[in-house]
């Protein structure tokens, strides 16, 4: 014999009544009045936020040149500085040994510059050339002073030697300044640049 259906005593499927609180509801949820419903998260109104391309500017070949040629560069300078130091020391007599300091200091300078614009050049945020052709300019100009001063020798003619190790290096600085002003290059310093800047780096101004 089944039970009545009293109120709040309502029967399910197949005359079972359920445990009172329990019986399934056939209409969907209803907000309560005054409380709003849960919203979905949406994104922002311009769309999702496009986050910087990983990695950054494929560093072009010519970059790579000149930094091995900028290294080779720097490294030779500095070695002529020593040699300059030590050969001068050895025959420099009579307050000499002053203008062999001064030389070898200045020849040192111009080498520290070449390694100072490879430096530069391989920074990962504000890649810049201004160092390595300033220094490209300096040994040039060295190396034209050190041919004039082979061709005129010591006497006894020409040094040819020396005059082809001058000119050597006056080929190499060359080619060096060549590639740093190619488009290839320009063109990768400045776009290394712009993604720097989209990503929220500032570079460092020099204080006066």
């Amino acid at each position: 014999m089944s039970q009545p259906p009293w109120p709040g005593n309502q029967q399910g499927p197949g005359g079972a009544v359920p445990p009172h609180g329990q019986f399934p509801s056939p209409h969907p949820r209803q907000v309560p009045p005054g409380q709003m419903p849960p919203q979905v998260p949406q994104g922002p109104p311009g769309g999702p936020q496009q986050a910087p391309p990983p990695g950054g500017p494929q560093r072009p070949g010519a970059v790579l040149a000149a930094v091995a040629l900028g290294g080779i560069v720097a490294l030779v300078v500095l070695g002529v500085a020593v040699y300059t130091l030590v050969a001068g020391f050895a025959g420099a007599s009579g307050g000499g040994e002053i203008v062999v300091v001064l030389l070898a200091f200045i020849v040192g300078a111009v080498g520290a510059m070449h390694a100072l614009g490879v430096y530069q050049l391989l920074h990962p945020r504000f890649p810049n050339t201004a160092m390595m052709a300033m220094a490209g300019w300096i040994t040039v100009a060295v190396t034209g002073f050190g041919v004039f001063r082979s061709i005129r020798g010591r006497g006894d003619g020409p040094d040819l030697t020396t005059m082809l190790v001058w000119i050597g290096l006056a080929a190499v600085v060359i080619t060096l300044m060549v590639l740093i002003t190619r488009p290839s290059v320009t063109r990768w310093v400045q776009a290394v640049h712009a993604r720097s800047r989209q990503l929220g780096h500032v570079p460092k101004q020099r204080r006066r």
